[in-house]
């Protein structure tokens, strides 16, 4: 009997970790890299092959006040246009966004020029 008792106990455990483990895995990414949320960066390359999902952390550092991150629908990512429709916006220049659903986001630079030079990235959360 204490045998079964020692396996139940160690089942249990096993799925309380099991249970707990998924919240405990979410990454951080810091945007760009080493190059940051910056224009002339391509963020295509740098999201493709990422698994990003929900409770993973994004990381967004640039110049403050000259540079901006703002979480938009696709309409304004696809024509580099905030005034479309605009969820979140910054412009400290340490930005951290916590991916809290499943589906498409979409960032873009809303300063001058900074869309058109590149400071735009889409990604999927699974």
């Amino acid at each position: 009997m204490a045998i079964s008792i020692g396996k139940l106990v160690f089942v249990c455990i096993f799925l309380i970790l099991c249970v707990e483990m998924p919240t405990s895995l979410a990454n951080e990414y810091v945007v760009g890299d080493k190059r940051g949320w910056s224009p002339g960066v391509d963020y295509h390359p740098w999201a493709y092959g990422k698994s990003f999902r929900v409770g993973d952390v994004l990381h967004f550092f640039y110049a403050p006040k000259v540079i901006d991150v703002a979480s938009v629908d696709i309409s304004s990512y696809a024509l580099c246009d905030s005034n479309v429709k605009t969820f979140y916006k910054d412009n400290s220049g340490q930005t951290s966004i916590t991916l809290d659903k499943s589906g498409p986001y979409y960032f873009i630079s809303t300063s001058k020029k900074g869309c058109f030079e590149g400071l735009k990235l889409e990604l999927h959360v699974i």
